[in-house]
């Protein structure tokens, strides 16, 4: 892999050691987001406490927390944690809930993630909290079959070699919520050894 970019070895070859947090972007601990700052890497490492509604939309706002199905997932924790911080306020939920979806308009993604987080704000904080946690597993699962998915077509139009791949995009787990995009099926290739070098621009 002496041809692999810095970032992208550290994904292939030590998937542990990817960022603090483990396999994947987002947790949920002691009532509070944390997620890797973006800004930081390919040379830094730090995770960010997110405990208030204004500390997740300075993250998204100043790309700290990027990536469509990534800000997607932000989008359903955000309303988790707003439920916890005011669980028998559903009005105030409901305008924490648009603020968030609001701090990037353009993002299709956190506002899909808002939404499907609120379906469940009738049922308390336990239910909008597992709903977040659903949007998590529904995007690594989804990750991993559009990777293998990938992988596999990859593999039958090149059998005979392994592959030279150049990525221009943060299309990994931290732009998602575990696996990984395009690079997600750049890990499931190597994990096949066919391939040869990722150039990461």
């Amino acid at each position: 892999m002496a041809g692999v970019h810095w970032a992208v070895r550290q994904c292939l070859s030590r998937p542990d050691r990817a960022y603090a947090g483990g396999m994947r972007t987002f947790e949920w601990v002691d009532n509070a987001i944390v997620t890797p700052d973006r800004r930081l890497f390919t040379h830094q490492h730090r995770d960010l406490r997110l405990t208030t509604v204004e500390t997740l939309i300075t993250a998204i706002q100043t790309l700290a927390v990027r990536g469509a199905p990534a800000l997607g997932v932000a989008g359903a924790f955000g309303v988790a944690l707003s439920a916890h911080l005011h669980p028998n306020e559903p009005e105030r939920v409901k305008a924490d809930a648009d603020r968030i979806a609001n701090a990037r308009p353009t993002a299709v993604n956190l506002a899909w993630g808002v939404a499907r987080a609120l379906t469940r704000l009738a049922e308390g904080p336990a239910a909008v909290l597992a709903e977040a946690q659903a949007v998590l597993d529904d995007d690594e699962r989804m990750n991993k079959a559009a990777a293998a998915r990938a992988a596999d077509l990859l593999t039958r139009l090149t059998p005979d070699r392994p592959l030279r791949i150049l990525t221009h995009c943060n299309a990994g787990r931290l732009a998602t919520g575990a696996w990984g995009t395009a690079l997600g099926a750049i890990r499931d290739l190597a994990e096949r050894d066919a391939v040869d070098y990722v150039v990461a621009t």
